[in-house]
């Protein structure tokens, strides 16, 4: 038996009729007799439409794939489920052909593809985002143009398919930008190659500068007989002074940023990406220059000596050793690297026990590094900001290093004098003459920022920074101290717990109940010598176990002296645009001082 499939749409007069056996006519239906393509195409639409209308009957065949498959698919749910995945997957695969065309013909026949010349070129030509990323990987510098500011990086890429985003405009910059000394001290212009000054630190009588007490009282000028015929006559001694010559070399700071030309065409209407890698710039050379005022030196840190290590019992609340260490070193570090580790110690560690490390103190050290050794591999146990430190248990020992052995950059020579080696006389004897330092500096307290701590200091200031007359009294009166919040943090509980002993009612009133701030907070200190206050600032930049306590003018009012600190600058920030050579906009910001 046959059946007849009447169609108008077939090939040839309206009507016209072929002729199907049934099997194949009840499988197939109309994909058993297809129409042609300009006639299928006219009924729809898009290409896409007509894709979608055709696959239900092409996936029909799936039935057929499997090993012993002799039936095509009749289930409508699953053949619209097989069509939907087909349609995605040609849709997906167009695409990625379209974008990598290069990939889609390298294993085509050279022969075929010399017969239609337009054809090959089209196809073999590299996409527009294959020639981008060609072009600045092979350029000077790619790499560092490609981690900057590129189009990838801020997020501007294509998408698949016509999905809207919602994206935000400007970039937003979520980041901190802290510059506590780069906003305290002036910035007078410099001229010249160095700053050049000469200053009198002691005069006869000011027990400063070397200059001890003076004892002015004589005799009565004429001399002993009482007659004046002798010439001259007997005059009083003369006064002493102690001068010094400054003479600091002004140092060149800078820094770079590059934009591409791909970021900045694809930023239109987002964001103005030259103005962005700009301000950017800015704000990192600002971060460069405080932790150059904070700890540059040109003078290396020196390299500890061996630590002292006590092993003991463990108390109640510390955690006993579990692993085997056998050796202790330590190193002194600042922002800018490391000192090598220093000769070891030995220790023989028992269960429930812990190791007590007493570090000699290195002028200038910000932190120490501590590392242990097990006879075969370096751990980095802690590194600290004070010199003493109890080691404890771990649950299991961190991951294994190689410990210095020399020094990576603690000092360097294009670097400018910071506030601490300044402080801590590690810059005097090389920028700095011999024995210029602060007035006072303690590297080795011992514990956290406390009351006494802060009064010893005070005093110690105002006082004389060793007791003897070689330094003699620097009457300081200190106006902040600086330091990081965990020790600031200290220094109010203990100020706090000082009063704890203090009786004292407090009253609320009903209508006051809802104005009631709970803690507690000490921000400013008074100096118990010259009863003026301190105010208490947290430096975000500053590691745990630093303070600074900083005058800003000199109490004298004929020092000739207006800034107690100053970043002299012969030349202060500028920006320079660099002419384009290739596919880059590129900035710098340059500071002389």
């Amino acid at each position: 038996m046959a059946t007849t499939i009447t169609e108008n749409t077939l090939e040839g007069a309206p009507g016209a009729t072929q002729t199907l056996d049934p099997v194949t006519a009840q499988r197939y239906g109309a994909a058993a007799n297809p129409l042609p393509a300009a006639q299928d195409a006219s009924r729809h639409g898009t290409a896409g439409a007509m894709i979608k209308g055709r696959l239900p009957d092409l996936v029909k065949g799936a039935g057929l794939a499997p090993q012993g498959g002799n039936t095509v698919l009749s289930d409508q749910g699953d053949i619209l489920a097989r069509s939907a995945e087909a349609a995605l997957a040609l849709r997906m695969e167009t695409r990625a052909g379209y974008q990598g065309k290069s990939n889609v013909v390298k294993g085509w026949s050279p022969d075929f593809l010399n017969q239609f010349g337009a054809f090959r070129t089209a196809l073999e030509a590299p996409s527009i985002q294959e020639q981008v990323a060609s072009a600045f990987g092979a350029m000077p510098g790619g790499a560092d143009v490609a981690k900057s500011f590129t189009a990838g990086n801020l997020g501007i890429g294509s998408i698949y398919g016509l999905t809207p985003f919602n994206l935000l405009a400007p970039s937003r910059l979520i980041y901190p930008v802290y510059t506590v000394y780069r906003n305290k001290f002036a910035r007078p212009a410099g001229q010249g190659a160095s700053l050049i000054e000469r200053l009198i630190t002691g005069v006869s009588g000011s027990q400063t500068g070397g200059q001890g007490v003076l004892d002015i009282s004589i005799p009565e000028l004429v001399t002993q007989g009482g007659s004046f015929t002798s010439w001259p006559l007997n005059l009083p001694s003369a006064g002493s002074q102690t001068v010094v010559t400054l003479n600091v070399p002004y140092r060149f700071f800078g820094i770079t940023e590059q934009l591409s030309w791909l970021a900045q065409f694809a930023g239109q209407g987002y964001e103005d990406l030259s103005a962005l890698a700009n301000l950017i710039m800015l704000q990192e050379a600002m971060l460069g220059e405080e932790y150059q005022m904070i700890a540059g030196s040109a003078t290396s840190l020196s390299t500890p000596s061996a630590p002292t290590c006590t092993v003991r019992a463990a108390q109640s609340n510390e955690t006993a050793f579990n692993t085997t260490i056998t050796t202790i070193k330590v190193a002194a570090v600042n922002y800018f690297g490391s000192t090598a580790v220093s000769s070891t110690t030995s220790v023989t560690i028992s269960a429930s026990q812990v190791v007590d490390v007493t570090i000699t103190p290195v002028t200038g050290a910000m932190q120490y590094a501590i590392y242990g050794n097990d006879g075969t591999h370096d751990y980095l146990f802690a590194t600290v900001g004070g010199v003493k430190y109890t080691l404890q248990g771990f649950s299991t020992l961190p991951a294994f290093v190689t410990a210095p052995t020399t020094d990576s950059g603690t000092g360097k020579g294009t670097r400018m004098e910071g506030v601490v080696p300044v402080l801590s006389g590690l810059s005097q004897g090389g920028v700095y003459p011999s024995g210029w330092q602060g007035g006072y500096y303690n590297n080795n307290v011992g514990l956290h920022l406390n009351y006494n701590t802060v009064y010893t200091t005070l005093k110690a200031l105002w006082d004389s920074a060793t007791g003897s007359t070689t330094n003699g009294p620097f009457k300081a009166d200190p106006a902040e101290i600086i330091s990081s919040g965990s020790d600031l943090t200290n220094l109010s509980q203990d100020v706090i717990s000082q009063g704890t002993a203090t009786n004292y009612e407090l009253f609320i009133t009903q209508g006051d109940v809802g104005n009631v701030t709970v803690g507690a907070a000490v921000s400013q200190f008074q100096n118990p010598l010259t009863r003026s206050l301190l105010k208490l600032v947290v430096h975000p930049w500053y590691p745990q176990g630093n303070a600074t306590f900083l005058s800003y003018q000199l109490p004298q009012t004929y020092t000739n002296v207006a800034n107690a600190w100053e970043m002299s600058c012969v030349q202060d920030y500028v920006s320079i645009a660099w002419p384009v050579i290739d596919a880059t906009f590129r900035s710098d910001f340059a500071l002389a001082a």
